[in-house]
């Protein structure tokens, strides 16, 4: 496997996490393609910028938080306020940028992202109800159903899916 397709197949699942946590059900292999391919570009790009970042900072490959910092701000994530000029004149860093991508990654808009990813509990209640909220994540509800396709079998005992091999 090519590594292109190797980071594709890597990326399908957690794309798919994410287009869940925001609402999507389904959606058509094409449009998932494109959302993976453009991920695979933007990844590759912040890994690259911030990589150059590290070789220009300290003479490394690794890059450091700030080189991350650098590269986000590059392919634009952080949008500083002030100009570099305006920060060395004053003699403090912008980090407001920082701090609003921070607000927005811990707002309720991430929430479903951040339970899918196992990074908050699910035993927060709904508005207006009593009753601690019941989701079910996307890989226990995948495990379900592929539980009970197994366990659907015809009068045979066979499985359809047995059948559908025999058959053809």
């Amino acid at each position: 496997m090519a590594p292109t397709a190797l980071h594709s197949s890597l990326l399908r699942p957690p794309i798919l996490h994410i287009l869940r946590a925001a609402g999507f059900h389904a959606t058509k292999p094409e449009v998932l393609d494109t959302l993976v391919d453009l991920a695979t570009r933007y990844l590759s790009m912040l890994a690259s910028k911030a990589a150059a970042h590290a070789q220009e900072n300290h003479n490394d490959l690794i890059p450091d938080i700030t080189d991350v910092r650098m590269a986000l701000e590059d392919v634009g994530a952080f949008q500083p306020q002030i100009s570099a000029m305006e920060e060395r004149i004053t003699g403090k860093e912008d980090m407001r940028g920082v701090g609003a991508f921070i607000k927005w990654m811990k707002g309720k808009e991430n929430r479903e992202i951040r339970r899918i990813a196992g990074l908050v509990d699910t035993e927060g209640l709904l508005p207006g109800l009593d009753a601690p909220m019941e989701k079910e994540d996307f890989l226990t509800c995948m495990g379900r159903v592929f539980l009970a396709s197994q366990l659907s079998a015809d009068s045979d005992g066979r499985s359809s899916q047995e059948e559908t091999q025999q058959d053809g």
